[in-house]
């Protein structure tokens, strides 16, 4: 009884945040999404106790309640990772963290049952390395109630082409576009457009990661192992492949980042921060360039939410985070990979695209066990980043000099 109790409260208190947001037209915010999430979470812990005994089942999926849920996107009778995710009209977020940490968990125990027959687990490899799938693209893009909030999020996913040779690449850059497209009269000649392409050639970089020596008994617990690799390697090695994808150097390893391509775009500071975003925006629309995406350093979306109208006393300028995306037209990122005082805007699903070069790696170095009772993880992957088009992108200078 008390598990049905908590099913129809937790449900009931997801249904009044989507209720809400759809009775005011507008999108679930980020913490909307959040709350909503954490409530479908406990529905599914309470369903999980109350259908551990056969014949008890609480909101059928024909019924006017699930019918309900349904319509807002809610479908707790599908499989668990559908259930937490509310969905319904608005921008791409992958399921990559949840589908990540299935496959290397898969892979840890298919691995260990090879070599032990029997016993799963990370504690059942010693030492050894195993090719897991690559953190950067599992999943398919869902639609969700929220904005997106990642520079990964944006750009492309690209493939190894045939050009690809050993560790190095190439591909073809565009860095003119002049049309001259128009109407011709009989007898006069065809105008000429200038598509200027060029060829590039780069390599793939290896970005990893590593704990310290950790004690050897933690591999006695599966799940809190897989936690840690998928939150604190793989996230924060795709947090570094982020960064150098904005405003890497191109030095020694590093990528070299959009802000560092030559040929994108200047947009200087003019006037004041909104009008300078507005020139930038209108920069790519007047080019009948589309946009897909900005970049913004947290503290810059922080100076844009307490603008006020009226100088410093009246009332917000924005009521939301959705509200500046409406003003810029486009979704927002945010990055530490972009300076303070800069902003990026461009079309990232086409200009611009990450590779990663197969799998992925997790290695299990166990070989301390017997000096010191410990062991580490390591995670590391391969990729390529090409920017195909920088005529693409603008990058805005926030501040005056």
């Amino acid at each position: 009884m008390e598990s049905n109790e908590t099913m129809h409260r937790e449900l009931k208190a997801a249904r009044a945040i989507a209720e809400k947001a759809e009775s005011e037209n507008r999108d679930l915010t980020p913490d909307e999404v959040e709350q909503a999430t954490t409530h479908l979470k406990a529905y599914e812990s309470a369903k999980t106790s109350l259908t551990a005994t056969p014949g008890q089942n609480f909101i059928r999926e024909d019924s006017e309640t699930g019918r309900a849920l349904k319509s807002i996107g809610i479908n707790p009778w599908s499989n668990p990772d559908d259930a937490m995710s509310p969905r319904a009209k608005g921008a791409k977020r992958t399921k990559r963290s949840a589908m990540w940490s299935k496959g290397v968990a898969d892979r840890i125990d298919s691995m260990s049952q090879k070599i032990v027959g029997d016993t799963v687990g990370m504690k059942a490899l010693v030492s050894g390395s195993i090719s897991v799938p690559s953190a950067l693209d599992q999943g398919q893009p869902v639609t969700i109630d929220t904005v997106q909030t990642t520079v990964l999020d944006l750009i492309a996913r690209g493939e190894p082409d045939g050009n690809r040779q050993g560790n190095e690449f190439q591909y073809v850059r565009q860095t003119a576009r002049d049309s001259q497209a128009g109407a011709v009269a009989d007898l006069d000649p065809k105008p000429t457009s200038t598509y200027t392409f060029g060829e590039v050639k780069d390599h793939f970089r290896v970005y990893a990661n590593k704990t310290e020596d950790l004690p050897y008994r933690y591999l006695s617990d599966h799940a809190t192992l897989t936690d840690v690799i998928r939150e604190q390697l793989a996230e924060d090695t795709l947090l570094a492949i982020e960064e150098d994808a904005l405003s890497g150097a191109g030095t020694g390893e590093e990528l070299t980042g959009i802000l560092n391509t030559s040929g994108i775009q200047a947009q200087p500071f003019d006037t004041d921060r909104l009008t300078t975003l507005s020139n930038a925006k209108y920069k790519l629309l007047g080019q009948e360039l589309a946009f897909d995406g900005w970049v913004l350093n947290p503290t810059d979306l922080q100076a844009l939410e307490l603008l006020r109208e009226g100088g410093t006393t009246g009332p917000f300028l924005f009521k939301s985070r959705a509200e500046i995306a409406a003003f810029l037209g486009a979704p927002i990122a945010l990055s530490q990979g972009i300076p303070a005082g800069t902003a990026l805007v461009g079309n990232f699903e086409q200009g611009a695209d990450l590779i990663p070069k197969g799998d992925d790696e997790l290695v299990v170095d166990t070989k301390k066990r017997t000096d010191n009772n410990t062991f580490l993880l390591m995670y590391e992957g391969s990729y390529g980043f090409r920017v195909k088009k920088p005529v693409s992108f603008v990058e805005v200078t926030l501040t005056g000099a």
